[in-house]
């Protein structure tokens, strides 16, 4: 029988054939730091990577991170709103994909429909999107059980002599009457670096095919960025990085629902047309970092930064009919962290990378609530976390095996992640205060975390070099899943959980990847198979979700790129994904939740 994943790495192949009757070119071998934790080829890597190039941003007109990553191979985009397009990796999204800005993670509370985490940063500031595919967890612990997407933002670098550089960026949309402009400067000599940026959004609403506009789907950002780097000595340098963005406006369209009466029980809801949104939504990162080299046989190179970033967003929602919020939350979520890493050659034929990483964010969410009886002014003070935290430290060891045709990597990781609050809500009363019913015990819980990934290339042509691979990450349950019971877009209200267990993803895949003439390609397939997933269980005729872990889930999937240099700048392009979700839960067995279709992307 010809399965899909069959005729996904057919079609890769009959095309790559047919490709191959063109003219050699020379491409550039393109590199990644994200995958190995140094700079090292894609073709080098036993795992599927994707490499967004600043030319090719600098292209689009892309609002967001996710206008980016759509139709890229192994990625879809869940759509959210003015700036929620949520970034999926192989099926698993959200918290399942770490997010990074130049190597820092963002955390904080996005509940379903209600904001991505990649939003968080301005298309204009990037210099290129490297993705992971696939449990990363070994060089990055927590929530990169799906993959990692690590934006790095632009900057310049040291040069012989002092120059002054600069670039900007003046567009507009029509289809949302937007405009965008960005400058930034960089000012260099052998010694120092001095980076500053700033870029500006401001789009109204989106017209639709039908000439419509899309009601509250307008936006507003703006960011700042200040980078300093300083070299000590030869090979020793420090770097100092200031960073903000602000958004402004923000409406959550799948958060959107309409009740014909109003909802008096639990968190009451006016009728009408209900809509969450952030009035505002801020990240701001101070950021330190030293990286030296040292000599000798080994050749060490050693990496150091301490980090704090907090973000800063409001939870409104606001009802049509009356034209006014009915419910406000502002929160603030503050990270600090620190990570070193220590790259070295013990042997001419291994790159050992040895390091530790320990954060600590921080988060105590009040609401305000209104209902019928007060005509829903949200005066009503009720605190949702108090004192929540979840601490994550973790060690690392990784070695990069180089022998005459094959590469082998191998690596480990123990993490330890420990959440804890001294109270949270667990539900509503009758009484004109609500009469808030808090849990105070049974709260904590710490994780003890294995990760582990092994994989081999094999340098066997320069047409075909395929590659193999068996690792396996992990998700620790977020601040929301553990302690906020909340009602989510869905309709539902989710029961938070203390005691869930983390998730496991433990990923299968093999691929190849090659050159023939002017045509690259890669193809892929793999099997995930996810042990303590985390979802939701319908308690019978009530709007309630209960925060559980699932038994068994499954995903299967293929995905194919093929570039093809037609010569004067001009490429063909063709990227294509398949995959299927299974819920293995035997209480369930179905199809799993909103496993994404397959894509197929052509283009000049």
């Amino acid at each position: 029988m010809r399965t899909p994943t069959t005729a996904a790495l057919g079609l890769a192949a009959a095309v790559a054939a047919v490709f191959a009757q063109a003219d050699d070119a020379t491409v550039l071998a393109p590199v990644t730091v994200t995958a190995k934790g140094y700079e090292a080829l894609i073709a080098d890597t036993p795992r599927s990577v994707n490499v967004i190039e600043a030319d090719t941003i600098q292209r689009t007109q892309a609002r967001t991170l996710g206008d980016l990553l759509r139709g890229q191979p192994g990625l879809a985009v869940a759509v959210d709103g003015s700036v929620g397009l949520d970034p999926i990796i192989r099926g698993l999204k959200r918290d399942q994909v770490l997010v990074l800005v130049d190597g820092v993670r963002i955390n904080a509370l996005q509940p379903p429909g209600r904001g991505s985490l990649a939003s968080y940063v301005n298309v204009d500031m990037i210099e290129r999107i490297e993705v992971i595919r696939g449990p990363s967890s070994v060089l990055y612990g927590s929530g990169a059980m799906g993959g990692v997407i690590n934006i790095i933002t632009r900057g310049g670098d040291f040069t012989e002599e002092p120059e002054l550089n600069g670039w900007s960026r003046l567009g507009y949309t029509s289809v949302d009457d937007g405009v965008r402009a960005a400058v930034g400067v960089s000012a260099s000599d052998p010694r120092n670096v001095l980076d500053l940026a700033i870029a500006h959004l401001d789009t109204n609403d989106y017209r639709m095919g039908d000439g419509d506009r899309l009601d509250d789907s307008a936006t507003e950002q703006t960011a700042l960025s200040l980078r300093y780097r300083r070299q000590l000595t030869e090979g020793h340098e420090i770097q100092f990085q200031a960073q903000r963005d602000r958004r402004k406006d923000v409406w959550y369209l799948a958060s959107r629902n309409f009740r014909e009466d109003p909802l008096e029980g639990g968190f009451p809801q006016p009728g009408g047309l209900n809509t969450h949104y952030a009035p505002e939504k801020t990240r701001d990162l101070l950021e330190l970092s030293y990286t030296g080299e040292f000599g000798g046989s080994w050749a060490p190179r050693l990496s150091a930064s301490i980090y704090r970033q907090q973000m800063e967003r409001g939870n409104y929602d606001w009802n049509r009919e009356l034209a006014k919020d009915y419910r406000t939350s502002d929160t603030d979520f503050d990270t600090d962290g620190a990570r070193v890493q220590l790259e070295f050659s013990p042997h001419p034929q291994h790159v050992v990378l040895v390091g530790a990483d320990t954060w600590k964010l921080e988060a105590s969410p009040v609401s305000f609530i209104g209902r019928e009886g007060t005509d829903w002014d949200p005066t009503v003070r009720i605190p949702l976390i108090g004192d929540g935290s979840l601490r994550s430290t973790g060690v690392f060891a990784q070695d990069d095996i180089y022998l005459d045709d094959f590469i082998v990597s191998l690596g480990v990781r123990y993490d330890e992640v420990r959440g804890s609050a001294d109270r949270f809500l667990a539900g509503l009363g009758p009484g004109p205060d609500f009469d808030p019913i808090y849990r105070e015990e049974g709260l904590n819980k710490t994780d003890h975390n294995f990760s582990w990934f092994a994989g081999v290339n094999w340098d066997l042509d320069p047409a075909f070099r395929p590659y193999v691979s068996l690792s396996e990450g992990y998700r620790s349950a977020s601040l929301l899943e553990r302690y906020l019971t909340y009602p989510y877009s869905d309709g539902f209200n989710w029961l938070s959980n203390p005691q869930l267990d983390p998730e496991r993803n433990r990923t299968f895949e093999v691929g190849a990847r090659g050159q023939i003439g002017a045509t690259t390609y890669s193809i892929a397939a793999y099997e995930s198979r996810i042990r303590d997933y985390i979802g939701g269980q319908v308690r019978p005729g009530m709007p309630v979700k209960d925060t559980i872990n699932l038994n068994r889930a499954r995903i299967r999937g293929a995905e194919f790129t093929l570039d093809h240099d037609l010569g004067e700048g001009l490429n063909a392009f063709a990227w294509g994904t398949w995959l299927q979700g299974d819920n293995r839960d035997s209480a369930f067995d179905e199809p799993l939740y909103q496993t994404p279709p397959p894509e197929l992307t052509v283009g000049l």
